[in-house]
């Protein structure tokens, strides 16, 4: 469980990456120069603002009739030109600390990322001496700790210093680097040709968050002395930096410079807090909250080829059945990954995670909910890290309050709605700002919906009522009341008119169009959407007038259709693809993530969603090659999906944005779409225990798309729907036995338990490890 590397990074794609779900640093690890690329989870541009369209509706209903009407054309202008506004805010770099130590001809030189206790070391000769770095960054102390040695006394000598690309100062003051600094009021996307896309306003109810960074040195031997806005630090045996971080940000409804939190005193705090703590009980307190976390899920593969650095095993990808090890540690990454960015009380993980170096980075940063946010929390259940699921389900009480000012003003509807993008500020309303066909992916209003699927499924996981009934079911119904109040009569059916297809487009009388009268995605998350909101009142036995009316509604959604290649359909009619082999396979929804067509129980439907991949190619963006993972391995087609999984090791240089056949990963194993997308890495972690484990309220399939090239180990700790645990051992590509652990808390369950054709009914006592063994096909 290490990435490891002979050189330094040259790039920030070859830096690794630590977080504890709210400071994030990317380490350089230079012989000469240190460059540890800071990040806070809540440093974002802007403030609250309103960014709804006063009369939206009559645009919005005006567009329904025409796409009734079969009118698309002016359907989309409408929608482009009355309900598309403000873009998201943009997600921003902290800073820089660099460490010089001058230049200087060093040898046997390692660099290493240890996934087991979230440690980054580096290592390497000069002259007689060998010097050594260790980093992390602690939850439970808050602090990013980095500790510098030699073997030869007095060996330690660097000036340390604060660089930014926000608006900043400097002091140095004694043993203390202080770097204060202030957010821009606007930051526009680097899609977006502006003349002027940073801003910082004057008016200090316009202005943005303030922030603090603050490092102290703490060394042992030698002397520390601040010389101008910079820390020395001469002829020491070792030393500790101490490195805490805050914002002003104060939630999501106050303004962060007039009544933002006092970011100087919280800072201040962490770092006298840290300072009390001796590096070796940091340490130890850092890899205790850690691995408590990391070694709920073992994943052995095989025996790989550790001994060569990283990038030599990634080079060599179309071989990677010879390193089964490296697909272990790609899961084990995307585990580390969701650990370091998403805690407990931070905020969601964004399309980088939490770690980004750009001013303007690609779409911002942002929370992209039509796909991509919701990617990054695939794997938070099923590998074992619901409490890592906290903070986007946390981020859905943010958008119930805006989400239901933009249902009134978009739509006339209760409950609440969001579209194509968010940020921290909560934003609901359809971005595009006008702009002719932005529609495409600023319209829309499924993702409320679909991230209530989260909310519901962090229940079935836990099968906890108290959750269920306090979070769960506001987040529910109130999804569910948009859809309710939203949906129109269309030929004897309930539909969502009009609509789209997340990004995708089709091609009509000549034209490129979007908006059409609907989509299957659209069906599909409002029947999931619906029916969960269903089942949990039915558990809660909440609201029977409320039922009635989701019973009735689920009852009249539309049924999918299969096309005239005998795909699962995009829209509600056949049209012309403009880009067959795009990126987004929205209408696979009710495959994955949704459980709505399976191969067992809608054998048609899932032979048109074969078919829709293999129209759609085997080549895409990261992010898409790994949802390609997760669909085939609903489809049982461990070789497919086995194939895209392969994909995601292949090596990509550069970092300009590519639409088409370029997806893989960095250097530092950092998902490629390009350019970097933390997505991918989630998504890959989510399709290696798909192809393990799959799972229902009360059905649980073990092993349902095991590769040749993964044909023996075994997994520990995974989870399955039911509040259950699962372990699973193979070997030579059948079953051998499995292990199931009903929760403690839960009352005795009975599931079905299924392997290749058999299956058996297992009665389950909490607390209690039952073990099922197999030998060949025979259960």
């Amino acid at each position: 469980m290490e990435l490891w590397y002979s050189k330094a990074a040259s790039s920030w794609e070859e830096a690794l990456p630590l977080g504890n779900g709210r400071i994030g640093a990317m380490v350089w690890s230079g012989e000469a120069l240190e460059k540890i690329s800071l990040n806070e989870d809540s440093l974002w541009s802007g403030y609250p603002q309103d960014h709804n369209i006063p009369g939206a509706d009559e645009a919005f209903f005006k567009a329904q009739s025409l796409a009734q009407e079969g009118k698309y054309r002016e359907s989309q202008a409408l929608v482009e030109e009355g309900m598309l506004g403000h873009f998201t805010q943009s997600y921003l770099p902290l800073g820089d600390l660099l460490l010089d130590f001058g230049a200087k001809d060093a040898s046997e030189y390692r660099r290493s990322l240890c996934l087991d206790t979230a440690v980054s070391r580096v290592s390497f000769k000069i002259g007689d001496a060998t010097f050594y770095r260790e980093s992390f960054v602690s939850y439970p102390d808050q602090a990013l700790v980095i500790r510098i040695s030699a073997d030869k006394p007095g060996a330690v000598s660097f000036s340390a210093r604060f660089d930014s690309k926000l608006r900043y100062s400097v002091a140095a003051l004694e043993s203390l680097l202080v770097l204060d600094g202030i957010a821009p009021s606007e930051a526009r996307p680097s899609y977006v040709d502006s003349d002027d896309p940073i801003i910082y306003e004057e008016d200090p109810a316009k202005k943005g968050m303030r922030f603090m960074a603050l490092a102290d040195f703490d060394a042992v031997g030698g002397k520390v002395w601040a010389e101008g806005e910079s820390i020395r630090v001469g002829e020491a045996d070792s030393i500790v930096i101490r490195l805490c971080a805050r914002t002003s940000f104060n939630g999501p409804f106050s303004q962060p410079y007039t009544d933002g939190a006092p970011y100087e005193d919280n800072c201040k705090t962490d770092l006298q807090n840290a300072l009390k703590i001796g590096y070796d009980e940091l340490f130890k307190r850092h890899v205790v909250d850690y691995s408590e976390m990391f070694k709920r899920v073992e994943l052995y593969l095989g025996l790989g080829r550790e001994e060569l650095p990283l990038p030599e095993r990634l080079a060599d990808w179309e071989s990677a059945e010879h390193d089964p090890a490296l697909f272990a540690l790609l899961f084990q990454y995307g585990r580390y990954l969701l650990i370091s960015s998403s805690r407990p009380g931070t905020s969601p993980a964004n399309l980088q995670g939490i770690w980004n170096e750009h001013l303007r980075a690609p779409w911002s940063a942002n929370y992209t909910i039509n796909i991509n946010t919701q990617m990054n929390y695939w794997p938070a259940e099923a590998a074992n890290l619901s409490d890592c699921h906290e903070p986007l389900l946390d981020f859905l009480e943010t958008l119930r309050k805006t989400g239901a000012e933009s249902a009134k003003i978009f739509y006339k509807a209760g409950g609440f709605v969001a579209h194509h993008n968010s940020d921290i500020w909560g934003l609901s309303s359809p971005v595009g700002e006008g702009k002719k066909g932005a529609a495409c992916y600023g319209f829309f209003p499924l993702a409320a919906g679909w991230l209530s699927a989260h909310a519901f499924d962090h229940y079935l996981y836990a099968q906890d009522k108290d959750y269920l009934k306090s979070k769960a079911w506001p987040i529910l119904k109130e999804a569910a009341m948009f859809f309710l109040d939203s949906l129109a009569e269309d030929q004897g059916t309930l539909s969502f008119v009009p609509c789209t297809s997340p990004e995708n487009s089709f091609r009509l009388d000549g034209d490129s169009l979007a908006v059409s009268k609907t989509s299957t995605m659209a069906t599909a998350i409002i029947r999931e959407t619906l029916s969960n909101a269903l089942k949990a009142a039915e558990i809660l036995n909440e609201d029977k007038d409320f039922r009635d009316r989701l019973n009735q509604a689920i009852s009249r959604l539309p049924s999918y259709a299969i096309g005239s290649r005998g795909e699962l359909l995009e829209w509600s009619e056949e049209l012309e693809e403009v880009e067959p082999d795009h990126r987004h396979t929205s209408h696979l929804y009710p495959l994955y993530p949704g459980r709505e067509i399976t191969p067992g129980k809608t054998p048609d439907l899932a032979a048109a969603c074969r078919r829709t991949l293999d129209l759609r190619g085997d080549e895409s963006t990261g992010w898409a090659l790994a949802w390609r993972i997760n669909l085939f391995a609903r489809l049982r087609d461990a070789e497919r999906s086995y194939s895209f999984l392969r994909k995601l090791l292949r090596p990509v240089g550069g970092t300009g944005i590519n639409y088409h056949n370029s997806g893989g990963c960095y250097p530092n194993l950092f998902a490629a779409h390009p350019p970097f997308q933390i997505d991918a890495n989630f998504g890959a972690c989510a399709g290696i225990a798909e192809m393990l484990l799959q799972s229902d309220e009360n059905e649980i399939t073990l092993l349902p798309a095991l590769p040749k090239a993964l044909n023996t180990g075994f997994v520990k700790g995974l989870r399955a729907r039911g509040g259950i645990g699962v372990s699973i051992y193979f070997k030579d590509g059948y079953l051998e036995s499995a292990e199931l652990l009903l929760n403690s808390n839960l009352p005795a369950k009975t599931v079905s338990l299924r392997y290749l054709s058999e299956s058996a009914q297992a009665e389950l006592q909490p607390g209690i490890i039952y073990k099922f063994k197999s030998e060949s096909t025979e259960f």
